[in-house]
């Protein structure tokens, strides 16, 4: 499989990373169990030049369903204009 590329917000390319993604889940409050589901289903649904805004996107519906009090706090982290849930 060929390597996967995320669009930054500034237009650079960046190779997609799970693990980025597992880091910024963490600092949330969320247990690793969590993080690493939420990354594996991201990971599953992600296409090639992805925009982080999906992606950041897509984690808060995933996270949503198994903690709720870390979808908050990393929705508040990733968009300034954050709502709730």
């Amino acid at each position: 499989m060929a390597p996967r590329w995320v669009t930054k917000k500034s237009g650079s390319l960046e190779k997609f990373s799970k693990a980025k993604i597992i880091r910024g889940i963490r600092k949330s409050k969320s247990s690793m169990k969590h993080a690493e589901w939420v990354a594996r289903r991201i990971a599953a649904k992600s296409y090639d030049k992805i925009s982080t805004r999906k992606i950041g996107q897509m984690v808060v519906a995933n996270l949503r369903k198994v903690d709720r009090k870390a979808a908050t706090s990393f929705g508040k982290v990733f968009d300034r204009n954050w709502r709730g849930l």
